[in-house]
């Protein structure tokens, strides 16, 4: 197909723009840690399942562009062009069938390997992280980990990788999205965490690949490296527009969200390094707004008392402002991403994590 130039506003990371339905994640409030994972868990287990005949129908309206091509995270390039667009409808010619070459047809590409679950239901189907793709890049990705390469073996047209494994605590091949696309895979990932803690223990018995990158447990489901991972795949590429969309979109269809495209922020409550292990009476000290903040976070202290000492690090807990008795930090120069603002009180700590979004 003709390559075809697309400007993509939706593409730019808005906040605000998720219609969250009134009270959807009261019973979430003022957790964190593995309290919140399970809160959020009751909230959006029992969703309506959508059958695996009815997800193209579905493709629709969750991954449609504005020209009624198919969104596929394989085939579109971070500038927005493509070699080939597929066009998006319940039943045409575009869908899978048999392929040789990229280009040829899309089909539905679990993002988490349905020989992972033993293709149960009602994963099998659910939209959060069965997406449209090439039907050749699904292949050569077959039941691979999502990874980041460090030798490569095949390359698609727009830039995803195949390869052996460069991130430290594996070495086997993985497949690597492009780095527009990373922030949605890890946020289905944490999702796929939490829909499904009551039943993920048992993923790694089914497959090898599976095994490397869970670790058996319905607590924090992932090995240490690869939470890692999407920890820095979720900084890189925060929620987008598209993301959130897709979220409504799929809302409307399964009646339940992906909890980590409209609070990003509880990725790190529940992940982070320091997750679940503050202290409570300092904690409650302390509030940042907004949140995600643009140019600036405001700090409120709710006493008299005030920190000795004040720290906002990234993620790889490096120090980029320091200060003291704080009531605004400046974020305008600051990279989009996850930080921990962290409040050194004479007698404990406080910590909270904040997202920067420009």
């Amino acid at each position: 197909m003709k390559k075809l130039l697309l400007i993509w506003v939706f593409l730019l990371p808005i906040f605000g723009l998720a219609q969250i339905p009134t009270g959807y994640y009261d019973d979430a409030a003022g957790l964190t840690g593995l309290p919140l994972k399970t809160a959020l868990y009751n909230i959006i287990l029992g969703h309506t399942v959508i059958t695996y005949n009815d997800l193209y129908g579905a493709y629709v309206t969750t991954d449609n562009l504005p020209t009624n091509k198919v969104w596929d995270m394989y085939s579109i390039r971070a500038d927005g062009t493509a070699n080939y667009w597929f066009t998006n409808s319940a039943n045409n010619s575009d869908q899978c069938g048999s392929y040789s070459v990229e280009g040829d047809c899309y089909n539905r590409e679990h993002s988490v390997p349905q020989s992972w679950f033993n293709e149960a239901s009602p994963m099998v189907s659910d939209l959060f992280h069965v997406y449209p793709t090439d039907g050749k890049v699904n292949g050569q990705r077959g039941d691979l980990p999502f990874g980041e390469v460090g030798s490569v073996n095949w390359t698609s047209t727009n830039g995803s990788l195949r390869g052996t494994c460069a991130t430290p605590g594996y070495t086997g091949n993985v497949f690597e999205p492009i780095d527009s696309f990373k922030g949605d895979f890890a946020r289905t990932y944490f999702y796929m965490a939490t829909r499904y803690q009551n039943v993920v223990a048992g993923w790694p018995a089914n497959s090898t690949t599976c095994a490397v990158v869970f670790d058996g447990n319905g607590d924090l489901v992932f090995k240490p490296w690869y939470v890692t991972m999407l920890l820095s795949w979720c900084a890189l590429d925060p929620v987008s527009i598209k993301e959130i969309n897709r979220n409504n979109a799929v809302y409307a269809l399964q009646d339940n969200r992906n909890p980590y495209i409209d609070h990003p922020e509880w990725i790190l409550a529940i992940w982070g390094p320091t997750a679940g292990c503050d202290e409570p009476d300092f904690q409650s000290l302390v509030s940042v707004f907004p949140n995600p903040a643009d140019e600036n976070t405001i700090i409120r202290y709710a006493t008299d008392e005030r920190p000795e000492n004040v720290y906002l690090c990234d993620l790889q807990g490096r120090v980029v402002y320091s200060g003291t008795d704080e009531t605004t930090i400046e974020t305008r120069n600051l990279p989009n991403g996850y930080y921990f603002l962290k409040f050194a009180f004479k007698n404990g700590v406080a910590e909270k994590e904040i997202v920067i979004m420009h």
